[in-house]
């Protein structure tokens, strides 16, 4: 009975996920196909790495958001040395576990009386956690800096 609660919880966890995929992710080639235009003003280099979807300082704006899309996050940094702003990107770790849960039922027993029962079994408990992996920094329009999660 257990073995089925927890195939069905990978089963919804694996649906929700090809939704997301499916509701709106995109691609750089489908980016890319968006602004051609755009996209056919950048030097070969550049053109080879948004199309893999990497960066590099010195990129635009406009070429960061072709080779990674919209940003999860824009943040506003001001320090003495001037203004930046910082595009964090996000993804999703999920993370599937059994937990005992407990209940409490009424009931009547044979000869009428009605009893407190106690019963226990498994639940499947699928948690989401958001982590930033990648942090581009920009000054005066162009990449300053590139951070990126290492584990």
């Amino acid at each position: 009975m257990n073995g089925g609660w927890r195939r069905n919880g990978a089963a919804g966890a694996a649906l929700l996920a090809g939704l997301a995929l499916a509701a709106g992710c995109s691609t750089p080639a489908s980016r890319i196909k968006r602004e051609a235009a755009l996209f056919a003003t950048f030097p070969p280099e550049v053109q080879e790495n948004v199309r893999q979807g990497r960066v590099a300082v010195g990129y635009t704006p406009e070429m960061v958001r072709l080779a990674l899309g919209a940003p999860s996050r824009v943040y506003e940094r001001e320090t003495a040395a001037g203004r930046a702003e910082i595009w964090a990107y996000t993804d999703v770790r999920f993370a599937s576990d059994l937990e005992p849960v407990t209940t409490r039922y009424w009931y009547r027993d044979a000869r009428g009386r009605l009893r407190l029962a106690h019963d226990w079994g498994w639940a499947d408990v699928t948690r989401t956690q958001e982590y930033e992996n990648l942090r581009i920094e920009f000054r005066d329009g162009r990449v300053f800096a590139i951070e990126r999660r290492s584990r």
